[in-house]
């Protein structure tokens, strides 16, 4: 996938990697037995799977819907927006968490300790439904300005510039923030100060939050919703943060001040056009 996406975002040979990615890791998980473990996050249930030695990631059991049908059904919606309605929003945010999620518990299975292939992954995956959405490729790399060379490059998270006088996106890609945080506000302060203030609305996608504890098998969520607010009111300022399996405490952060309005990413593909500035 990795290949075909350096090739291009918006390519068939790109989409059938996905879809090849995701077979082969449905494969993966079809070896070993799917099991219930605890849950520590109120109103969440969740699994993993397990193999003699391992146990993979925690599996949100109302997300998880590994039915390759759903994937064909949003390509073809992505295919041809014009004349093939989306699925709803709960859908796209159900089969998107499937494909990830199948993924990274593969890998959890297969190679121990592996934290980075997950990771380089989802930047993949995500950055190829956001681009097929978007109708436009990424980029990664920002001119600045600077005194003795103006022909400066910075390495930044996916930037989608959809054209003059279009909507421009700053999207960085984790499967989840931890300590590391921070770093989605101070990436959007270096873009503003460089742009303009919200020239690029940051719009951060993450898969999850939750930690498993192997010994206990207990599944717990590690969230820091006053230090984000704290980080929105001082830092900079995010349009939105979209995650697959949103942590309950970061939805009510749209009620404080400042707001920051956290949402599932299903829901990106039905209001990406709405949202301001331009």
């Amino acid at each position: 996938m990795r290949r075909q996406a350096r090739n291009g975002y918006l390519t068939a040979a790109t989409g059938d990697a996905v879809a090849a990615t995701y077979h082969a890791a449905l494969d993966v998980l079809s070896r070993y037995q799917r099991v219930q473990v605890t849950s520590r996050v109120a109103g969440k249930q969740y699994d993993a799977f397990e193999s003699d030695e391992k146990l993979s990631r925690p599996i949100n059991r109302a997300l998880y819907d590994p039915r390759p049908e759903r994937w064909t059904e949003l390509r073809a919606a992505l295919d041809d927006a014009e004349n093939t309605p989306l699925p709803a929003a709960e859908e796209i945010t159900k089969t998107l968490y499937s494909m990830a999620i199948s993924f990274c518990a593969a890998i959890d299975l297969l190679k121990r300790g592996d934290q980075k292939t997950p990771g380089t992954y989802f930047e993949y995956f995500v950055a190829f439904f956001f681009a097929w959405r978007v109708r436009t490729e990424p980029q990664n790399r920002i001119q600045v300005l600077n005194i003795d060379d103006e022909n400066t490059e910075l390495p930044t998270d996916y930037l989608f510039n959809l054209g003059r006088g279009q909507r421009k996106f700053h999207m960085p890609i984790k499967t989840s923030t931890r300590e590391r945080a921070i770093m989605l506000w101070a990436h959007q302060r270096l873009l503003d100060g460089v742009y303009g203030t919200e020239r690029f609305m940051g719009t951060p996608v993450l898969l999850a939050e939750t930690k498993m504890d192997s010994e206990r098998r207990e599944v717990t969520e590690i969230c820091t919703p006053e230090q984000w607010r704290l980080y929105q009111m001082y830092i900079a300022r995010l349009q939105r943060i979209y995650y697959l399996d949103m942590p309950t405490a970061y939805g009510a952060l749209a009620n404080q001040f400042p707001p920051l309005h956290v949402r599932p990413f299903g829901q990106f593909f039905h209001e990406w056009n709405n949202l301001a500035p331009v």
